[in-house]
């Protein structure tokens, strides 16, 4: 079991100008399970230092010899097409942990 604890989102540049909500997703790499936070909104500035309170808590299997032992975090906004909401995330940016270490 692997408990993940989010304290802090600092956005340093605008990531789209139309962008008004974004969440934190986390999954294992070789998983199609996804955590995924509720949706926080933007400031139109597109900058962002906020204080977080979000817990991750997920279950995997350890691997020792293969590559798979790593955890995504991702900073997703939902799909759009022609101002519509479609079903699905765009990931805008990714970050690793590998758990073998």
């Amino acid at each position: 079991l692997c408990t993940l604890t989010l304290s802090r989102l600092v956005i340093l540049r605008p990531l789209g100008a139309d962008l008004a909500s974004i969440s934190i997703a986390v999954k294992m790499q070789s998983s199609k399970r996804t955590l995924r936070s509720n949706e926080m909104a933007i400031p139109t500035g597109g900058i962002l230092d906020t204080e977080l309170e979000l817990q991750f808590a997920l279950q995997y299997p350890h691997f020792l010899k293969r590559d798979g032992n790593k955890l995504l975090i991702l900073l997703q906004r939902r799909k759009r097409y022609k101002n519509r909401t479609m079903l699905g995330y765009k990931t805008l940016a990714e970050g690793v942990i590998n758990m073998a270490q």
